[in-house]
């Protein structure tokens, strides 16, 4: 029980904190009557009904995050170039290795223009949208993990991603956003995004995409910034994600 509870907290599901609440209520209710209540202290009916809404609240929950871990139908206006805004992992680190977008670019016969920045957060991320033009009708949106790093609160990075969409969500344009893997006491930056995501009509790619193209074998330089191996299979998943809605060369990684 109580390793089940921990890999549901390492899981990091940013669920809103009234579902946590409800979710704490029903398991403390049920330990409390299954551990400690004697079995004759006469509740056995209510033992059976607090095993019985917290089996069917954890089956309801894992079925909500389980929609949140397929990728999306992603659709919009076709575009015959993309627009990144992001950091380190989008801009590369010096010359270690080649940065996924130009691998992109040359995989899918489509422009990709980087604004990326190294060690950018969401707040300098503002910034690069100004560089977003009205013909920038797909803007790809991988940033956030400096935040997570440098410590900045769930309340100030939501404020800072809210104003990033609000400049860059405009009519006719389609904009996806990389979900960003968590920690438990970083469930906020999760919940921002996903009520930011609704609210702007962003697609969101499920963080566990990003998770293993970092986790994969020769993946990264220094355990987070993209090493050639991993820069290709990053642009092998933006292609998957994005080619939709981008004029992509019949010959791409997608349709071969």
């Amino acid at each position: 029980m109580w390793t089940g509870l921990a890999l549901l907290a390492t899981a990091s599901p940013p669920l809103t904190w009234w579902i946590d609440a409800i979710f704490a209520t029903i398991f403390l209710l049920w330990f409390v009557q299954w551990n400690v209540l004697h079995s004759d202290s006469g509740l056995g009916k209510s033992r059976f009904g607090s095993l019985v809404i917290l089996v069917l609240l954890l089956v309801a929950l894992s079925g909500s995050e389980l929609l949140h871990r397929r990728m999306p139908v992603i659709r919009g206006v076709r575009s015959n170039h993309l627009v990144i805004v992001g950091d380190s992992i989008s801009a590369g680190v010096g010359r270690v290795a080649t940065p996924w977008p130009v691998l992109f670019q040359q995989q899918v016969d489509v422009q990709a223009r980087n604004l990326s920045q190294p060690g950018a957060g969401v707040g300098e991320a503002t910034a690069m949208a100004s560089s977003v033009t009205s013909q920038d009708s797909v803007v790809l949106i991988e940033i956030g993990g400096n935040d997570l790093l440098a410590g900045v609160s769930s309340t100030e990075f939501s404020r800072n991603l809210d104003r990033l969409l609000s400049r860059l969500a405009v009519p006719g344009r389609t904009l996806v956003m990389f979900e960003l893997p968590l920690l438990p006491n970083k469930i906020g930056y999760g919940r921002a995004q996903r009520h930011l995501s609704i609210r702007y009509g962003v697609f969101l790619i499920p963080k566990h995409y990003l998770t293993n193209v970092l986790g994969g074998p020769d993946a990264t330089t220094d355990g987070l910034h993209l090493s050639d191996m991993g820069a290709r299979r990053m642009a092998s998943l933006v292609e998957h994600a994005l080619c939709d809605v981008l004029v992509c060369k019949e010959n791409g990684l997608r349709h071969s």
